[in-house]
């Protein structure tokens, strides 16, 4: 035996459920409610024909609008044909707002605040890097010189050394036999 609670508001032979809904025109800055209608839902059908069926019971163009139904809790439930049914004391609501309403768009710029003393910062750094650059110039000269000097001597000294030993190598002369025989 099923308990005849649970048609309350349905039509038993066509398989409609007749919901009560209360409108609420969020896309028109309207927080209250405007209209209390009970709508005829058939069972088995697709959302966008239950959208299309509340759309039209309350004269609403669904194109350029978002629909969501809320219960008596105030929780978000689906707009299908599997909504359950309620009595005129306890309606849904339905909140027709529009596209992005709710949300809020930050700003895509950056702060020019920080931009600007990160490349002041930047620029100070270059500044100070370059100036102590000029500042060592002169001395730079001076190590580098420096250092040309020290690497001449340097080789003047081993091309002197060479040049002795080339000396040396051509003073020798071979005469063809060991002066003092070796001891083998």
């Amino acid at each position: 035996m099923i308990n005849n609670m649970t048609y309350v508001g349905a039509d038993k032979t066509r398989g409609i459920a007749k919901a009560w809904i209360a409108l609420k025109r969020l896309d028109l800055n309207d927080k209250r409610i405007t209209a209390l209608r009970e709508v005829p839902i058939p069972r088995g059908v697709e959302s966008a024909t239950v959208r299309q069926i509340i759309s039209s019971s309350f004269g609403l163009n669904s194109l350029h609008v978002i629909l969501k139904i809320r219960n008596n809790r105030g929780s978000l439930i689906p707009l299908n044909s599997s909504i359950p049914v309620n009595s005129k004391h306890t309606p849904y609501v339905l909140e027709v707002v529009k596209f992005f309403q709710h949300v809020v768009p930050r700003p895509r710029i950056i702060a020019t605040s920080v931009i600007n003393r990160s490349m002041k910062t930047r620029l100070q750094s270059i500044v100070k890097r370059i100036e102590r650059l000029e500042e060592l110039v002169p001395q730079i000269k001076l190590r580098h010189r420096e250092k040309i000097n020290q690497e001449i001597k340097l080789l003047s000294q081993k091309l002197i050394f060479l040049n002795k030993r080339m000396q040396m190598a051509d003073s020798h002369c071979w005469r063809g036999m060991f002066i003092r025989p070796p001891l083998w």
